[in-house]
């Protein structure tokens, strides 16, 4: 009796689980009642189609996503910055490679038609 009472437990545990690891494995939240519109807004409106004054849970979390929306836009400019600057200064130093090419090879270009001369 014992067994069969902890299997049931175990079990139960599993199934509270249910499509955690695969709503995880695909970027979305452990469960699905943590983001979206329906924790996000309100649940009824009026009659008249009036939705309820927002909740002070439903403000925080607006401001909440509005903060993390600043952060991550702040994030993504800041490594486009970045980005660009590091383009930059690798074209300048592909330039200045083949500026030192180019002046390797004319030097070689002389320095072979003067042997030819003398000879």
């Amino acid at each position: 009796m014992n067994n069969l009472i902890r299997r049931s437990l175990l079990n139960q545990i599993n199934l509270n689980r249910a499509g955690q690891k695969f709503r995880q494995s695909i970027g979305l939240a452990r469960s699905g009642n943590e983001e979206g519109p329906l924790h996000d807004l309100p649940d009824f409106h009026f009659a008249n189609g009036e939705f309820p004054p927002l909740t002070d849970t439903q403000k925080k979390w607006m401001k909440t996503r509005i903060n993390e929306t600043k952060i991550l836009n702040k994030i993504v400019n800041d490594v486009e910055t970045q980005r660009n600057k590091v383009i930059g200064a690798i074209k300048t130093l592909e330039q200045k490679t083949n500026k030192s090419i180019q002046n390797k090879k004319q030097k070689k270009i002389q320095k072979d038609t003067l042997f030819e001369k003398k000879n």
